[in-house]
């Protein structure tokens, strides 16, 4: 085997030299390689990159998790929906009688529940970032149709990081459905209901009638100016007369006055609280004093 010739400093023995050249050629023989190290810069920067990585792929995989949770809980409270409109359909229409018994409420409905969320889920329960898999899915507060048409899925577990971390190891998240059965409107009952609703009328705060229209002509103000010296010939469009104003009317000697063409009051001032209309719906037992108005009461 030929070696390279190798430069030698300036006052090296040839004695030397030949010492330096047989160790060279031993090395070459022997097949020894000179390995290059990791700096101590990338061992340690290398693997936290790996570990904080890795844990933001797991935040993502524990989001994704909740997502398909929010997902087969809808598909399953829509499905518990229909079931009772279908439950309740046949016992008014084919005449079923209802033996307290009900495939869409109580602990029938939460197994039936487990089933779907869990068959649509697969086997992500098992392998994804929930703790225990299916074992750590908890129905217990859901409460489906108890009394009422409401129907409220909740499922309680916990998602944990692939990675324990101080303050970010396994934690609780609950996933929910809530929503109304679709069990319709009973139109009998609705009907009954409004022939038993006291009716309605409309009153303002400082008139003395009450109406049962909204539209009706007194209700809405058209203000126009007279002089006060022709206020005894004026007349309103009922053929009343105008008094003074229990609010401004007291100190008023002379110019012009304000009045409506349905009221009973001339005011000094057009912002008096006397010409501000606010109306108000009560029941007719509430109207107190007030009597018919002449237009449409």
């Amino acid at each position: 085997m030929k070696c390279r010739q190798i430069g030698v400093v300036k006052g090296t023995s040839y004695k030397e030299y030949k010492k330096i050249k047989r160790t060279l050629l031993q090395v070459a023989q022997k097949g020894v390689s000179l390995s290059a190290s990791i700096t101590v810069e990338a061992s340690i920067v290398l693997p936290l990159f790996i570990f904080f990585f890795t844990n933001i792929m797991m935040a993502f995989n524990i989001i994704k998790m909740q997502c398909d949770m929010e997902a087969a809980l809808h598909q399953t409270g829509n499905e518990l929906a229909l079931f009772a409109f279908d439950e309740r359909c046949a016992e008014g229409t084919l005449g079923i009688e209802d033996d307290g018994v009900s495939t869409v409420s109580g602990a029938l409905s939460v197994f039936y529940v487990k089933g779907k969320v869990e068959s649509y889920l697969g086997e992500e329960l098992e392998k994804g970032c929930v703790t225990d898999g299916r074992a750590g899915l908890s129905y217990l507060p859901s409460k489906i149709m108890l009394g009422n048409d409401i129907i409220d899925i909740v499922i309680d577990y916990k998602v944990h990081p692939l990675i324990s971390l101080i303050c970010f190891e396994e934690f609780p998240v609950e996933a929910r459905y809530y929503g109304h059965a679709w069990t319709g409107y009973d139109i009998s009952e609705g009907a009954a209901a409004d022939e038993n609703e006291e009716e309605m009328v409309y009153v303002t705060e400082h008139g003395e009638v009450y109406h049962r229209d909204i539209n009706c002509n007194h209700l809405k103000l058209s203000i126009r100016s007279v002089s006060l010296d022709d206020i005894e010939k004026e007349r309103s469009m009922d053929g009343s007369k105008y008094y003074p104003c229990e609010y401004c009317g007291g100190s008023i000697s002379g110019g012009n006055v304000f009045i409506t063409d349905y009221g009973i009051r001339y005011h000094s001032s057009v912002n008096c609280a006397g010409l501000k209309r606010k109306i108000y719906t009560v029941p007719i037992s509430e109207v107190g004093g007030r009597r018919p108005c002449s237009g449409c009461g």
